[in-house]
């Protein structure tokens, strides 16, 4: 696997490689500025790509414009911080993509969303490993979105202030000493007992 500079690259000289590519595809895809993504998206997905996230699977590019058109309707900003973005070919010439991400949401406002404001504010930051195949044409042909559990949990105010004290109260060890109580236990020794 190789690294790949960090530059943004116009989608003109993205031709050179698929990490490139991916580089300057991501932030047209999620942004919400003037850019197209109808346009990015028909031109760089093969026409029965799949997409897949935690939330959502589809296949076909129609299919996927729509999804990246609901994100437009619900944010009124977005950015993407690229991390490590390695690129490997296959045998079969198709290329593997993996870009490490910082994304964030900002949320447009609607009644209906002030609940959700309320709780986790008026933008969202996530960190994201996107996993992308793409064909000896380098078109998409899978796109999946692997979000960071930790990144989403401490982006919720109160969902932080919560995983911060079960941190400081030492769940962690916890969870050591009773996958090892389990283990002894798998092992035959019969002498642990539990309270309940």
């Amino acid at each position: 696997m190789r690294d790949v500079a960090q530059s943004p690259l116009s989608l003109q000289m993205s031709r050179g490689s698929a990490a490139e590519l991916v580089r300057s595809i991501l932030p047209i895809l999620y942004g919400v500025d003037e850019r197209s993504p109808r346009a990015a998206a028909t031109k760089h997905y093969h026409p029965e790509a799949t997409f897949q996230d935690p939330f959502i699977a589809v296949q076909g590019v129609e299919r996927i414009r729509r999804v990246i058109y609901v994100g437009r309707a619900l944010l009124s900003g977005c950015r993407i911080e690229f991390g490590d973005v390695a690129e490997t070919v296959r045998p079969d010439g198709s290329h593997v993509v993996l870009a490490d991400v910082t994304c964030t949401l900002v949320f447009k406002h609607f009644l209906a969303w002030r609940p959700w404001q309320l709780l986790v504010g008026d933008s969202f930051t996530y960190r994201a490993v996107h996993k992308l195949v793409l064909d000896e044409d380098l078109k998409i042909t899978s796109h999946e979105e692997h979000l960071s559990v930790r990144s989403v949990l401490e982006a919720v105010p109160v969902v932080r202030a919560l995983y911060a004290l079960m941190v400081k109260t030492g769940s962690s060890g916890c969870t050591s000493d009773s996958g090892y109580t389990l283990n002894q236990y798998i092992a035959g020794d019969r002498t642990i007992r539990t309270v309940l």
